[in-house]
This record gives structure tokens, sequence and C-alpha cells, in this order.
């Protein structure tokens, strides 16, 4: 018997081992193992392969290859990762293997599967009452009369009644679909997970049935017209027509925008390829072909974006699919220009941030903010630049020279905002400040104390700080320019924003300018930022502005 180990605790089998054995005095390299074989069961290939899922397939023949390899990572993170799989659907494989018997789930929480002989059951088979199921034994031998049905093939049949609660009549009905779609040469595995799958979609009852059937009825015709988009040949499988149906049903794709998917699809074209060029534009809230059609026409536009920000941010990278869907194409679907873009490339070049990651996160930054256009993000930078400067002078007068923080903006903020204090008495705090160790919790101390006795001056500092460092007149000046130039624009946005009220608040005004904006914004969704509604709209909010004594300077 093979052992799968502890998955959520790796290795923990041989750890046991060793504990009780002693660790072995020989044993194969890693290169060796990696260079042998796994073998696998003909029993298993013959018997059980056939009726198996893709995933199923996946999850079996790797757990076959740890318990050859116990050296491989044998986590149930590292095999989520390695398969693209999530817990749950990998709890639900290894159930169904224990079903059919092929491992036996130790624990669940956490993880432990042993891998069983195919040649020998390892438990017995649950004994069922015979008259409970006579008349199902005989109609279902009916419909194999090639054949004879094993009675370990009806003992599957049976504990999968038992536990899915699904009619017998619904079982038979499931039987004889799979014989008509793979032939007399199904075996029993393909259709148990055939019927697992719809009693996953709430099948119950031979009424069930014949609904699910009616369905993939009304759809053959889609079947087909999908199936020729794709240049192939021949009748839809089953998985064909789930895929279908996971499209129109769960994603709500119509069937012209998924012809319409296949039609963006290069190179060898198939099921598998349109589903995941569908899941891609599901997750950007891409649904009719009309969307379909300008994201192919957008993404060039956004390739040349994605050229244009790896430049002005210093990365290169060969291909743009990812970065287009990851980050270009979302920042994008925020609202964010071109221009303002790659005006934030170049902002978080200069300031040292050199990967797309970072950029995101800059981005975000810029967003909650409003700033979405490159006139913004100017005047913001500009700004910043300004207050950069008066920090920077901060600094320097505390006897220091390096560049300027988001802590130190974060400080100079609570200095100057919230406890009101103007750049000449921070700088005489930070004149004090020479020789300190630690120059900036000094500050921030000696502020604090002046803020608590109700100091806001030089001259009221002077006379509760000892040996005081007094500025030059020189830099007096520069400071009080400072100060006044700061007062002067508080002043200023204070009057721009009383002024840009009171034009609001006439209602005319008001109705012209929400006009004005709604034809911006719909030209600018239509990709016509020309458009003759925009031009009207705008002047007739610039009459009204002019009708009350205003102008759009006076309002900026």
């Amino acid at each position: 018997m093979l052992l799968f180990p502890n998955i959520a605790q790796t290795h923990m089998c041989a750890r046991l081992g060793q504990k009780e054995y002693g660790v072995s005095f020989a044993k194969f390299s890693s290169d060796f193992l990696m260079e042998t074989f796994t073998l696998v069961d003909n029993l298993f290939i013959n018997e059980h392969l056939p009726g198996c899922d893709e995933k199923q397939i996946k999850v079996y023949l790797f757990g076959l290859y740890l318990c050859n390899n116990p050296a491989e990572d044998n986590s149930l993170d590292a095999l989520c990762a390695r398969l693209d799989m999530t817990e749950g659907e990998i709890l639900s494989v290894y159930s169904y293997f224990e079903d059919m018997g092929l491992v036996r789930i130790l624990s669940r929480e956490p993880l432990e599967v042993s891998y069983l002989s195919l040649k020998k059951a390892n438990q017995p088979p649950k004994k069922y009452r015979g008259e409970k199921w006579n008349d199902f034994n005989v109609q279902l031998q009916q419909l194999f009369p090639e054949r004879m049905i094993t009675p370990n093939e009806y003992n599957e049949y049976y504990m999968f009644l038992d536990e899915s609660k699904l009619e017998q009549d619904a079982m038979l009905m499931i039987v004889q679909y799979c014989i008509n779609l793979k032939g007399m040469s199904v075996r029993y595995p393909y259709i148990l997970t055939v019927a697992r799958n719809w009693v996953a979609d709430g099948v119950r009852t031979a009424k069930d049935v014949e609904d699910k059937l009616n369905e993939y009825d009304q759809q053959s015709d889609d079947m087909r017209q999908v199936l020729a988009a794709l240049n192939r040949k021949g009748g839809a499988e089953l998985e064909d027509k789930q895929m279908l149906q996971k499209w129109t049903r769960s994603w709500g794709y119509q069937l012209d925008a998924i012809l319409a998917a296949a039609k963006t699809l290069k190179g060898g074209k198939s099921i598998g390829k349109l589903d995941a060029r569908l899941d891609e534009f599901y997750r950007l809230s891409i649904f009719t072909a009309e969307e379909m059609a300008d994201w192919q026409a957008r993404r060039e536009q956004l390739k040349a974006l994605a050229i244009a920000v790896n430049k002005n941010l210093g990365v290169y990278y060969e291909s743009f699919d990812h970065e287009i869907e990851i980050y270009i194409a979302p920042w994008t679907a925020k609202g964010f220009s071109d221009e303002a873009l790659k005006k934030i490339a170049h902002h978080c070049f200069v300031s040292n941030i050199r990967t797309l990651d970072g950029m995101n996160a800059a981005v975000g930054k810029f967003y909650a903010q409003g700033l979405l256009t490159a006139s913004s993000i100017d005047e913001y930078l500009r700004l910043q630049s300004e207050q950069d400067a008066r920090i920077r002078a901060i600094i320097e007068r505390s006897g220091r020279s390096r560049s300027v923080t988001a802590a130190d903006r974060e400080i100079y903020r609570t200095w100057t905002a919230d406890w009101g204090f103007d750049d000449e008495l921070i700088l005489f705090a930070a004149a004090q400040a020479v020789d300190k160790t630690y120059a900036t919790p000094y500050i921030n101390r000696l502020l604090s104390e002046y803020r608590k006795n109700g100091i806001t001056t030089v001259v009221g500092a002077l006379k509760v700080t000892p040996n005081a460092v007094q500025l030059t007149e020189a830099q007096q000046a520069a400071a009080a320019q400072q100060a006044e130039k700061r007062k002067q624009a508080d002043a200023q946005k204070q009057a721009a924003e009383a002024r840009i009220a009171a034009a609001f608040a006439i209602p005319e005004i008001a109705s012209a300018h929400e006009a004005y904006i709604k034809a911006s914004f719909v030209a600018g969704m239509n990709d016509s930022p020309d458009d003759e509604a925009v031009k009207a709209a705008h002047d007739a909010y610039v009459a009204q502005l002019a009708k009350h004594g205003y102008s759009e300077d006076d309002l900026r």
C-alpha cells in the first residue's frame, strides 16, 4: 500500500518512519528520483481513467508521483499551486476516488490520503438487499446487451444512489444518455461522473433528467455553431455541452458573443481556448460582441500605453498580455487618461518605485483623491514639490541632509494643519535640534510643548526655550516669506471656494454646468471628444456664467 502523507503537515509519515526505524543508510538522490518513473497500474488506465475528468487525472497522477518522491514539497498548499486547484476541489476529487476504492481518506482536517492497491479490495463492499434493486438490475442489464454487468459494478451504482438520493429511473436515463453519447463500451466510472455532476446541478428525479436533456437539445443548434466557429468537425462531447451551459447560464453570455469570442482566437482553436478567452472577458466585465470588438481595437492602444508606461517606469517585459489584463486595463477602467498614467509612471521612477505593483499602489492613492487627469496630477505634484522644498529647509536647518520621505510629509501636515504652526516657528524649533541624535522626535516634543503652552510665534518661543539657537536675519526673512506665501495661498483658496460656492448657488449656472458635465461624460464614453453636443453644452454654460458676471477663470 502506498502512503500519501498528511498533506497539511509536510512529510509527517516520513518523520514517523524515521522515528520508528531510524535513518536509512542509503537513499536516492533527488536527481536520481527525477530521472526515474512513476508506475501507473493498468487497472487504473483501463477501468478508471476513461471516466475521469482532467482534474481527477491530474490529482491522482500527481499524488501517485508524490508517494514515490518523498523529497518533494508534499503540502496541500503546494499541491493546489502546482495543479491550479482549490483545496475544496482536491478534497472532492479524493472523495470520488475513495468511492471508487482507489484511495482511503485517513483524515480530512488535516487532509491525509492513502493510495490503495487496485488488485485487492481493501474493505468488503456494503451489502444491499436484493429485492430493493431487482427492477433496477434488470433494466440496467438490458441497456448493456453485449456484456454482463459485474457485481462490483452494480455495487458502485447502489452506493451512489444511496448517497446522492437520485431516483433509480433518473439513473437509468443517465446511463442511456451516456450510451448514446459514447457507445456500448462506456464504463461505469464515466457514467457515475456524469451523474455526480448532474446531481451537483440539482438533478434528482426522472423529470429533472428529462429537463436537462431538453435543455441540451435546445442548445444543439447553438453547439453546432460554436463547433463550426472553432473549425471542429464531428459531434459535441458532454464536456462541450457543459461548457456551453456554463457560458450561457452561469456567465450570462449570448450566442453571438460566444461566436465573437471564438473569432478572436488565433492559431489552433479549441473549446479549452475559447473557455479561457471567455473567462478573461468575464473578469473584465465584457459581455457583448460589440464590447469584444471594441476591446480588441482598444487592446492595441493599451499595448502602446503599456510600452510607454514601462519606458517611463524603467522596466521591460517581452509580453504585455498579463500587464494589460492586471494593470493597464483596470487603470483605464477607473477613468485615468493615458497621459495621466504616463505621468504617474515617471513620478514613480523618480521616487525610486520601479515595479508595476509599486505603481499600482501609487495609482490607488491618486484615485482615492480623484486625480485622474494629467493636469490634476501636475497640479498635485507641483504643490507637493513646493511642500517638499519647505520640509527640506526644515531638515537642513536641523543640521541634516537627506531626501524628503512620506513620513516627513505626514509629520509636517500634523505640525501645520493640525497644530497650526507656521514655517517660521517650525524652522526655529528645527534650529534647536542641531547636534541632537534624533532630530525629528526632538522637534516634535518641542513643538508639542509650544502647543500645550499656547505659543504660536518665535518671540513667544524664545521666552520658554533655554539657550535658544536663534535664526539669522536671512533665515527669519525666508521663513517669514514662506509663511506669508502660505497665508496668501490659503486666502486665495478660500476666496476661490467662496466664488465657486456663490456661482453654483445660482440655479441657472448649476443646471448648465451639470448638462455640460453629462455631455462631456457621454462623449468620453463614446470616444467622441469633439462631439457637437459637448460644444453646445459648454457654450450654454459659459453664457450663463457671463450673464451672472462670472467667467470660467473666476471658478478655477
